[in-house]
């Protein structure tokens, strides 16, 4: 019985991610959570400290400006957001080789 060959991806995944840690108001957290999956998934949101309120949002390099835009929209709804780290982009993990 012969293997089908294996399905290419629509698109080549990213090697990294990029990261930026937003501060708001703890009451806002589900808001961002539900805005963030009604834009398709623009970032995965991680709640970092639930009494500070610091989230996470993990995204691809090529949704940078998207996510940027998203957060100035974001802080004009809730004016208490605000970005509190922005580091560098990082390996993803369980990386697997593309070729």
């Amino acid at each position: 019985m012969r293997r089908r060959p294996r399905r290419q991806p629509p698109y080549r995944p990213s090697r990294t991610s990029q990261r930026l840690y937003v501060r708001l108001a703890s009451q806002h957290v589900a808001l961002l959570k539900f805005l963030l999956e009604a834009r398709d998934n623009l970032a995965l949101p991680t709640v970092v400290d639930r009494f500070a309120a610091v989230v996470r949002l993990l995204y691809a390099p090529e949704a940078a400006a998207q996510v940027e835009a998203f957060v100035r929209d974001f802080a004009t709804m809730c004016p208490e957001v605000a970005v509190c780290l922005r580091p560098g982009p990082f390996p993803v993990a369980n990386e697997a080789p593309l070729d």
